[in-house]
This record gives structure tokens, C-alpha cells and sequence, in this order.
């Protein structure tokens, strides 16, 4: 009997794959994927279908199944297995609980319901395998929500010829994110980097002994506040992906009140437009701080911890989109073609070659948050049309 697609989220949700989003494992009974890649393992043995695991960094694996087909197409339904962080949230982040038509708990919405559906649609499809079907894999990956590196380690073992699932690469992926069903077709992309102002360490009854890391930080802020209202406030926009953005999310220096603070960091987030180099926009930053700053040398910046390029609008999505529409507008859904702000998995298949759009159920309003669901009826509307887009993809 096909796996349900509810049972299914609760089951990922119900087991913890935070992401440590690039600092030090510090809960490893929450932190990493390993868990879910142990699940996945069952699930796949109990629909009945070969797999792999590959390792990309330890206790972190893609893991990987494949329902061979009747044709000669190939089509990869893929899922992030991470989570972002559970602090501050309101609900059990590992409860899954349905109430009121809504699967509560971390990832739900991004993207285990999302998963889910991938999982289901691969159970009915092994169920009932029906004539001319594409061979169809089903790829988690990991480390998506900082640094798409499991992602781009699935598509250099497609490109390099090392799977031990197919032979060619894919015809399409289907990045599952929550989209309310829409498809998009591009979006930014980003660099992130860390950036420190050095001082020197004095006791606080005489500060001008030292050098405040904080308030050299401060101007710093105050500079990247400047470049945002001026040069990137004069960037041509990109349609509806509107222009590029610059923004700093955490600031952290000091080690006590009484203490002038000898350091401070901050980390930024630079989203770039698909055609822009990830590289030549941060050093675009860095020269620009660098010239209106004093003591520049006092100011260093870490190589990012996450790049990954925008995906761009193509005739190949674009096609791979309106497949996807004219499916869904049979079970009564209208599905749009978009352009958004955020990244995804997606650039790192397309990059090789790839068409790939992101479709899935629930809304981006709720990932992330503090009470983060899912709604029931998305997640069956998503697995059904997700199977229909399989069964025709041939």
C-alpha cells in the first residue's frame, strides 16, 4: 500500500537534522543529518527501491533513491534534509502534531512536507508503475539552508559519471520548496562572509588605553549602510527579482562589560542577481569599506562560507514550468511561474547542464518561524500533482 504523505512529514519531522549553520556542532543530539539519513534508509527499504548514501562531510550524507523507468527520460524529485535552528520556538520542534488541518514542527514547511511528497509519489509509483514512466529518483541532500553543498556534490557525481543509479544525467529536477504550488523558474542568488574589526583589549575604568573593536565596528556598519543607499540603491533591477541587496544579520564582540572589546564580528549577506560573480560583488564590498575606513588594515574579512549563483530565467525551465502548470490546472490548482528573492538547491544542477524549477506544498510565510506547519490539504494536492507530472513526464 502507497505511503501516506502526512504520515511520512510527521516522521522526518519527529526526527531532529538542524543545521549548525556553519558554527560549531554545539547540540549534536539535534545538529546534522545523520538521523534522517538513517530514516530515509528505512523508508527507501520499505517501499522497495535501490539506493545509495555518499557521504559530503561526516555525519552528513545525501541519500539517494532510484525506481527505474520504461523510457529513456529521467526526472529527480529533491529535497534538503536540514533544518534551520529551533530556538525561540512555540511548538514542539520535533512533535509533528496535527491540529486543526496543520502538521506543526521544525521543517515541516521547509522542507520535510516537501520531502515527504517526494517520498510519497516514489511509493505510488513503485505501487503502480503503469506504462512509459520515467525513471525517477528521489535525492536528499544536505547542508542546503548554508552552503547548497550537498547539492552540488549530487550534481558533480552525476556530471563526473560516479552514480551508482543512472548512467546519464538527469533530463529535470525538481527542487521541492514551499511554493504553494507555483513554480519558480529563477532567482538570486548569494555570498556570505564573515568580517572582523580588531583592537585592543583595555579594563573599562580606562578605555583610552585600548582600542574599541565595537565602535571601529560601528563604522564599518555605518559604511555598509552607505554602500546599500548608494550604490546598490543605483543597480539596474532584474525584473521581479528586483535589485541586488546587501544586509548584515549577527553582530558579535567582547567578552564583559568591563573589558574594551580586542575584536568584533559580523557576518554579511550579499544576494546577487543571476549573470553577477559572487566574488566580484564581495570584493566590490570589501574595496569599498576598505577606501572609507581608518586603519583598513584593522578590518579583515573571512573567504565566504557560502556562494552559490542565482538561477536564471531559461527557455528550459520556463518549458519545464508549464508542464507542471497544465498538470496542476487538472486537479483545480492554478500554478504560476515565478521569479523570487531567495536561493535554493536548483543553480547547482542547472549549472550542469540541468533544467530544474522549485515547486512544493506550503508557504514561504511560514518557514523558519517560530510555530513553523504545514497545511494537510497542500501536502495532498502537491503529491498528487507531483505524480501526474512524473507519470507524464515521458
Amino acid at each position: 500500500m502507497p505511503m501516506d504523505v502526512v504520515q511520512l512529514t510527521q516522521r522526518l519531522v519527529q526526527v531532529p537534522s538542524v543545521n549548525p549553520m556553519g558554527h560549531k556542532v554545539d547540540q549534536p543530539e539535534i545538529q546534522l543529518e545523520h538521523r534522517l539519513g538513517d530514516l530515509l534508509e528505512t523508508i527507501f527499504q520499505e517501499i522497495g527501491v535501490q539506493y545509495e548514501r555518499i557521504e559530503v562531510a561526516p555525519q552528513r550524507d545525501n541519500v539517494i533513491a532510484c525506481l527505474p523507468g520504461t523510457s529513456d527520460k529521467i526526472i529527480v524529485l529533491e529535497a534538503h534534509q536540514d533544518t534551520v535552528p529551533v530556538e525561540g520556538m512555540t511548538v514542539d520542534p520535533f512533535g509533528g502534531k496535527l491540529v486543526d488541518n496543520r502538521l506543526y514542527g521544525r521543517g515541516s514547511c521547509d522542507v520535510k512536507g516537501g520531502m515527504a511528497m517526494c517520498l510519497a509519489v516514489l511509493s505510488r509509483l513503485k505501487e503502480n508503475h503503469g506504462d512509459n514512466l520515467p525513471t525517477v529518483l528521489v535525492a536528499c541532500t544536505v547542508n542546503e539552508e548554508c552552503g547548497f553543498t550537498g547539492a552540488r556534490h549530487l550534481a558533480s557525481t552525476w556530471k563526473n559519471g560516479n552514480s551508482k543509479l543512472i548512467s546519464k544525467l538527469p533530463d529535470a529536477v525538481l527542487v521541492a520548496e514551499p511554493t504553494l504550488m507555483n513554480v519558480v523558474v529563477s532567482h538570486k542568488g548569494v555570498v556570505r562572509w564573515r568580517c572582523h574589526a580588531f583592537g585592543q583589549a583595555a579594563h573599562s575604568s580606562k578605555p583610552s588605553v585600548g582600542d574599541n573593536a565595537i565602535y571601529r565596528m560601528a563604522h564599518v556598519l555605518n559604511i555598509i549602510h552607505d554602500y546599500e543607499q548608494t550604490v546598490l540603491a543605483q543597480a539596474t533591477e532584474q525584473g521581479p527579482l528586483g535589485p541586488p541587496t546587501i544586509s548584515v544579520g549577527t553582530i558579535e564582540g567582547g567578552v564583559s562589560v568591563n573589558t574594551v572589546p580586542d575584536c568584533c564580528t559580523i557576518e554579511i549577506d550579499r544576494r546577487v542577481l543571476p549573470g553577477e560573480s559572487q566574488e566580484a560583488v564581495r570584493q566590490e564590498v570589501i574595496d569599498y569599506i576598505a577606501a572609507k575606513i581608518d586603519d583598513p588594515e584593522k578590518v579583515k574579512h573571512d573567504p565566504p562560507y557560502m556562494s552559490s549563483p542565482g538561477l536564471p530565467l531559461a527557455e528550459s525551465n520556463e518549458a519545464l514550468a508549464s508542464h507542471i502548470a497544465h498538470v496542476a490546472k487538472d486537479f483545480g490548482v492554478t500554478s504560476q511561474s515565478l521569479q523570487v528573492a531567495y536561493g535554493t538547491d536548483s543553480p547547482a544542477y542547472f549549472a550542469i547542464g540541468v533544467p530544474s524549477v522549485v515547486f512544493g506544498p506550503g508557504s514561504l510565510a511560514q518557514a523558519h518561524t517560530k510555530d513553523e506547519f504545514i497545511e494537510i490539504e497542500q501536502l495532498y494536492q502537491a503529491t498528487d500533482i507531483l505524480e501526474a507530472v512524473c507519470r507524464s513526464f515521458a
